[in-house]
């Protein structure tokens, strides 16, 4: 079994992993360490700025790698749009937790339990009659204290409103 991501995974970790994998691929497989919460609408107001909250709650046992992860081999976690209506002006993560696991020979830098990610974007003068969703993508790799597990990836749908 190959870790996903992972070009230079210490040999432990692998093992952990393959181990693993092994022993719960099929059931695993399905299962999503993550989730985003429903989203209310969001406001549009012509040509300002708005900011768009996904919150993201990560199940008990699991966290997931931050948005700058402590070892290139780990897997970011990673929120992209897909819009041309909206300009895109900046995506803010929180401050991730440093934290030790025994697979580690440093601390790992995570997200866990519930964390908000914001983003803000630039709303047009003329917000076209069809923008009624702003649609979009949260990658991240899952872990619990033993392994890191394939990365996933999960659809967000934020609905918008004009004013």
């Amino acid at each position: 079994m190959r870790l996903s991501g992972c070009s230079r995974a210490p040999l432990t970790a692998f093992l952990i992993a393959a181990a693993v994998g092994l022993a719960g691929a099929q059931s695993f497989s399905g299962f999503h360490a993550a989730s985003v919460l429903p989203s209310s609408t969001v406001t549009l107001d012509p040509g300002r700025q708005v900011v768009v909250p996904v919150t993201v709650r990560i199940r008990p046992g699991f966290h997931v790698n931050s948005d700058r992860p402590a070892d290139a081999y780990l897997i970011p976690t990673k929120l992209t749009w897909q819009t041309e209506a909206l300009a895109l002006k900046g995506i803010e993560y929180p401050p991730a937790e440093l934290v030790e696991y025994k697979y580690s020979d440093k601390p790992l830098s995570v997200y866990s339990g519930k964390f908000v990610i914001r983003s803000s974007f630039g709303v047009p003068a003329q917000i076209p009659d069809d923008l009624t969703e702003l649609s979009g993508q949260l990658r991240y790799q899952a872990c619990n204290d033993k392994a890191c597990f394939p990365p996933k990836t999960l659809p967000i749908r934020i609905p918008l409103a004009g004013p």
